[in-house]
């Protein structure tokens, strides 16, 4: 059998990292304990991560990757219902319990992040990612651009609030009821904003 690349093994060792994370968090991870943990020598995790700084953008990096699909994707190609799908499908991944702590570890990265001294500046520009796609979304719809924009912030945020709520109460139905919920009065907005925009 052929041996692993290093971007391999990478890969193998993130996997590994993010599992060992489960109940613990970023603040306390070193290359020492994170060795330990692992049971291998720290350093296969400096040849591979070079310092802790990289290891933890490497992890974040990790993790937000779940994002690639809606990054990638020009929604304002896709119709309601599959916009609605496109949501729901974003919402599904949060709700199983292990990516429930990789978003803890994202909003602990996003904590860090508002006062590094260099931040990466992720988390802005995923929030922006979905405010901007779903703005520009209801914007196709034949919505105003100026009422587009307040609604898709409105709908980011609620969004990212729901997530947080989800990992902080571990309550998925619950979460899961208010995220349809919140769907509706999304969709029913759109269709008095349209209305108004007709009668005008």
């Amino acid at each position: 059998m052929a041996r692993p690349t290093r971007t391999e093994r990478k890969a193998e060792l993130l996997g590994a990292i993010l599992d060992y994370l489960m109940d613990k968090t970023l603040a306390e991870l070193t290359f020492r304990s994170l060795a330990e943990g692992l049971g291998m020598s720290a350093y296969v995790l400096v040849y591979h991560f070079g310092n802790r700084e990289q290891l933890i953008n490497d992890i974040v990096v990790s993790i937000e990757s779940r994002l690639d699909r809606m990054r990638n994707t020009d929604v304002r190609d896709i119709d309601r219902a599959a916009w609605r799908e496109f949501l729901l499908e974003s919402w599904q991944w949060t709700m199983a319990q292990r990516n429930r702590h990789l978003t803890r570890l994202e909003f602990e990265a996003t904590a860090q992040d508002i006062v590094a001294a260099e931040p990466r500046g992720t988390s802005q520009e995923h929030f922006r990612m979905l405010h901007h796609k779903t703005r520009d979304w209801l914007v196709v719809q034949g919505i105003p651009e100026e009422y587009a924009d307040t609604d898709a912030r409105l709908f980011t945020s609620t969004f990212y609030g729901l997530q947080f709520d989800f990992v902080v109460m571990n309550e998925p139905e619950a979460a899961t009821k208010a995220f349809e919920l919140m769907l509706s009065v999304f969709f029913n907005n759109l269709e008095t904003r349209l209305a108004a925009v007709q009668e005008a």
